[in-house]
């Protein structure tokens, strides 16, 4: 059994002839096991020969005619002689050698058994596998809570600076205009609010949270994993839109790098 990475399951099956009949239980117990990936089972039937059985028959008719014929070719030239039994054996096509249809019947519990100790390890190995896949996510995600820590300890410095250029900015477009300052400061306000990600950063913490207690449970859980990353990516993204601080950014964009080795490695996952 050899089994490849793959959203969904792709089963192929490869079995002799004489099994052909028990390929649909071969499927039932691989799609017992295994929930995706490809994967590929190849049953090999090697028989034993000193447990074939022939029977060989003689083509009477034939041999008949051989011998009728040189007899009739040494009358004819006039050579005598006689023709042993081993002078027929040696002619072409004498005899048809077939070999007796074998008792598969009681074949079938070996390979059902030989399937059995087949999954058991392909699936220790995925276990093994999947020890070092799961440490390397867990690490991943480890990761990125730094991250949102980090972007969470920068927002008190990108509200002021906000502040500050919507200020500036005000202060230029009403240069000539009587204002009051205090309405000034509340539209600067607002512009802060505005770019403000404490919501998303919340939510970004919440999935994170979840894709860690995923990762610490058993069972199919990669679809589980593939749809928080898609709520992470999105968040990191919404956080990007609204703000443009470049420490922030450089920080999104790291998160960003682990989301996307996150993606590559859970279609490795089931």
């Amino acid at each position: 059994i050899r089994g490849t990475n793959q959203r969904f399951l792709d089963l192929r099956v490869s079995t002799p002839r004489e099994y052909a009949a028990w390929e649909s239980q071969v499927r039932d117990r691989v799609h017992a096991a295994v929930a995706r990936g490809r994967v590929e089972v190849t049953i090999v039937r090697t028989p034993v020969p000193a447990r074939r059985r022939y029977q060989v028959a003689v083509r009477h008719d034939l041999a008949r005619a051989y011998v009728a014929a040189a007899r009739g070719l040494g009358s004819t030239l006039g050579i005598s002689g006689t023709i042993a039994l081993a002078d027929v054996l040696r002619l072409p096509e004498l005899l048809e050698v077939s070999e007796h249809p074998p008792e598969i019947a009681r074949e079938r519990v070996a390979m059902l058994r030989a399937l059995a100790g087949a999954l058991a390890a392909f699936d220790a190995e995925r276990s093994r596998e999947g020890a070092h896949l799961r440490n390397d996510m867990r690490g991943r995600v480890a990761s990125l809570r730094r991250t949102v820590a980090r972007i969470r300890g920068r927002l008190p410095a990108v509200a002021k600076i906000v502040r500050r250029q919507a200020l500036e900015r005000l202060h230029r477009l009403t240069a000539e205009l009587t204002i009051d300052q205090g309405r000034l400061a509340h539209e600067a306000a607002l512009a802060a609010e505005r770019g403000d990600v404490t919501e998303e950063l919340v939510r970004l913490a919440s999935h994170l949270s979840a894709l860690g207690k995923v990762l610490a449970t058993r069972g199919a859980i990669g679809k589980r994993i593939e749809f928080l990353l898609q709520e992470v990516h999105r968040e990191l993204n919404t956080t990007g839109a609204k703000t443009s601080d470049l420490t922030v950014t450089s920080l999104l964009l790291e998160g960003k790098g682990q989301v996307e080795k996150l993606r590559e490695q859970v279609q490795n996952v089931e």
